[in-house]
């Protein structure tokens, strides 16, 4: 990419748009970049950050909820006693951060009514759009964050 200073662009203009052609041209002022110029098609060429922000984030999600379908279906299909096991370490974690205030209430609370109910209930909701809160609760999880702890 060409830099030009500001008063370079300003007297040569037509060279300034000449130079559009073959690459964006940057325009400086006290030796740092105030402005970057180019053709409108190379401009539309541009990834936009906000879509790759949100498909980026929908990713994240579709992984989260092919994570806690996994999960669900090893709860259901599990021996009671490792049923039991694994809703004992949900109910620690919960239990943690509501000692700690790691998470907020509005999670805390809604995990431990969640983890209350029995796992044909459960399940569903941990996969499942839960009335809006699908999503925000499998980032905020019990199961995830006792399988890895750096995971929340």
């Amino acid at each position: 990419m060409q830099t030009f200073t500001a008063s370079q662009a300003k007297q040569n203009f037509g060279a300034l748009l000449s130079q559009l052609e073959h690459s964006p041209v940057a325009i400086a002022r006290h030796n740092k970049t105030v402005a970057v110029v180019m053709l409108p098609a190379q401009a539309q060429a541009l990834p936009n950050p906000r879509l790759q922000a949100r498909a980026e984030q929908q990713q994240r999600e579709q992984q989260r909820l092919m994570r806690h379908q996994q999960l669900a279906i090893d709860l259901l299909c599990a021996p009671p006693a490792e049923q039991a096991q694994k809703l004992q370490g949900a109910h620690a974690v919960v239990a943690r951060w509501a000692s700690e205030g790691l998470c907020s209430a509005d999670y805390i609370d809604r995990w431990q009514a969640w983890l209350a109910l029995p796992l044909q209930q459960l399940a569903p909701l941990m996969c499942g759009d839960a009335e809006g809160w699908g999503p925000a609760m499998r980032q905020n999880s019990p199961f995830t964050a006792a399988q890895h702890p750096t995971i929340s």
